[in-house]
Formats: structure tokens, sequence, C-alpha cells
């Protein structure tokens, strides 16, 4: 990956075969940057996206090989344990003649061809702590 910092931020170029999330994530902790907001395109392959389960309290993934346009990457770093957590969600179109979209929560995924993402620091403290009546990490603002 290659970076070059920007006003209050960083760009972001993910090279080809990267796993987005824990770069992103690793990223943030060589930086020390534990709270920010993110935006991308590109293109993905290899994705686990999904969603949230209230009732089971639990995540649900699916496996999508692709490779996918990102027509949209959003999310925000937060503090987990003293940690950057990495809160990304992502619509995804097909490479194919229907170009049908999914989206949802992601858990990782890998850069197909390029990942452009700007990232920008957050000056005031989001931490998340655990929330009984979701089973969920939230933020604490």
């Amino acid at each position: 990956m290659q970076s070059v910092q920007i006003h209050n931020g960083f760009f972001l170029v993910f090279d080809q075969g990267e796993e987005v999330i824990e770069t992103l994530r690793r990223f943030c902790e060589e930086q020390r940057m534990h709270w920010a907001t993110f935006n991308g395109i590109g293109a993905v392959e290899e994705v686990e996206i999904g969603y949230y389960d209230l009732a089971t309290r639990q995540y649900v993934f699916h496996a999508e090989q692709g490779p996918f346009e990102v027509a949209n990457f959003d999310g925000n770093v937060s503090e987990l344990n003293e940690e950057p957590l990495v809160h990304a969600h992502a619509v995804l179109a097909r490479c194919d003649d229907t170009l049908s979209c999914i989206g949802g929560h992601v858990r990782s995924m890998r850069v197909h061809l390029t990942l452009e993402v700007s990232l920008w620091e957050v000056t005031q403290p989001l931490t998340r702590t655990p929330d009984p009546d979701t089973g969920l990490n939230l933020l604490e603002i």
C-alpha cells in the first residue's frame, strides 16, 4: 500500500492482492490513528460481507468470489480496548452484464485491481463499549 499525508488524514492506494480491512487496521495502528472516517473506490474480490442478526446476536457473512466494482466503501475507525477497530460497509457491483449489487458489513475483502481510500482523522474520541441490549460494541460519544 502507498500512502500520502493530506491535510488531516491520508490518501491510501492499496496494492493488488492486499487484504483491505486488516491492512487498514494495521496502518491506523502504525500511525497511532484510533479515530477516523474513510471512503473509497476501486475493485475487490474474495469478499466476506454480511449483516448482524439481532435475534441470534451474531453476524451472518457470505463469501463472494467476485470480482466486484466498489460502488461505495465507507466506515470508521474507532477504539475498542485501546486498539483501532475498522467498521466498514460496502456496496459492490458484480463485474458482469447484470451489474447486480450486494452490500453490507465487510469482514474482509482483497484488492482485485486497485483500491483508493481517503482516511480522515477525527479529533474527538470514538470509543466502543458493549451494549447488553444488542450484543454489539457500540460507539460511545
